[in-house]
């Protein structure tokens, strides 16, 4: 069945369209968004962000409410990281709010940033380093002592990931990987993570030289769930090699702008037109930096920042399991849509508006049957 509905997008973001069936008329002035619910891309995963429990004030109770709550004034996040600390009598810290965001119905993936020190070939926690191969046995027991632990402590993992930025140096935690080492830690050690979902890549800008060696190889490739990636540097790209491979692809870490505040529009609006892309690219799950930060989603405050807001429009409407359909991507300049559906029938549109005036878009709905529309 085709249906019309017009809508007006508002300069900004425009709020999800929720349409579970159609209601409105056609308006001749309207640019038309075709939308075929029979013509389906990727399944969502969640949006999430960063918890920097160890490294800063974890977040309180009410913060957690605020960023994994699904209710007005909340952002509906369902994805949270934590890091895997080298240190495993320092675990606990990560275990209060990891806690409450499962309770909250939250998935967690945890990544660490570096080896135990005596694992690596600089023996030291920063400055890069290899894992040496004599202790690839060794440092999974450590990843899987940490899942352990975890799941003991009513926080069960989703994913764990190998590495953080494997192609990155810097003076803190971290550990280079190339794509070949990969290849060969998981065709060494990816049978005794059983059920758990490995993470693999996590490259500073989703770097594909670090993951093509394993998706080509089947004996590595087939105890990957997931291959994550950072946009540092870059922007979202589809990755078929991934997809054709049958993994998921996540977009695990980003912010844009440090140095501005969270709640200037003019970024909350690159962030807007990035949650775009990676949804276009067909990425499963995006995840952010800090949760709560100056740049954040939250504010130091606890505040919903206009980034928070930008997010909450994809969080709180997109749900995991829902899945991208057909839709005209660009409809008129500076505009930028994808569309949603789940088994329930409840459809999702989320316009982004970069203009400097509202703009009218006629939705033309077609494979589904329409009788609702709410924005």
């Amino acid at each position: 069945m085709n249906r019309n509905v017009t809508c007006w997008v508002r300069h900004c973001l425009r709020a999800a369209i929720v349409v579970s069936v159609t209601a409105g008329s056609l308006s001749a002035y309207a640019d038309t968004v075709k939308i075929d619910a029979r013509i389906n891309y990727q399944t969502i995963q969640g949006f999430g962000g960063m918890d920097g429990a160890g490294w800063i004030n974890d977040l309180t109770t009410e913060q957690i409410n605020t960023a994994f709550g699904n209710d007005a004034g909340q952002i509906g996040l369902s994805i949270m990281r934590i890091r895997i600390d080298p240190d495993s009598n320092k675990w606990n810290i990560q275990v209060p709010s990891a806690r409450q965001a499962v309770s909250l119905g939250a998935k967690l993936m945890a990544t660490p940033w570096t080896p135990p020190a005596h694992m690596k070939s600089n023996n030291s926690l920063i400055n890069g380093g290899r894992l040496l191969p004599a202790y690839y046995s060794a440092y999974t027991s450590h990843l899987l002592d940490f899942s352990k632990y975890m799941q003991t402590n009513s926080a069960s993992l989703y994913a764990i990931s190998i590495q953080n930025e494997p192609d990155w140096k810097p003076d803190y935690e971290s550990c280079e990987w190339s794509g070949d080492e990969f290849k060969n830690y998981l065709k060494s050690q990816g049978s005794k993570f059983g059920s758990l979902n490995i993470i693999v890549g996590e490259s500073l800008g989703f770097n594909p030289k670090l993951t093509d060696p394993v998706l080509n190889d089947s004996d590595a490739s087939k105890y990957v769930a997931i291959v994550g990636g950072h946009l540092y540097g870059t922007t979202p790209k589809p990755y078929p090699l991934a997809q054709n491979a049958g993994k998921q692809i996540w977009m695990t870490e980003h912010y844009v702008d440090s140095k501005q505040s969270a709640n200037n529009w003019s970024s909350a609006l690159d962030v807007a037109t990035e949650l775009n892309a990676s949804m276009v690219a067909n990425y499963n799950a995006y995840v952010w930096w800090y949760i709560r930060r100056s740049y954040g989603l939250l504010t130091e405050d606890g505040k919903v920042s206009k980034r928070g807001y930008v997010m909450s429009q994809y969080a709180r409407f997109v749900r995991p399991g829902f899945q991208r359909i057909q839709a005209t991507e660009n409809p008129q300049s500076n505009v930028h849509l994808t569309a949603y559906k789940n088994s329930d029938g409840k459809m999702v549109i989320v316009a982004v508006n970069t203009n400097d005036s509202d703009q009218m878009l006629s939705l033309n709905i077609s494979n589904a049957n329409v009788g609702k529309f709410e924005k």
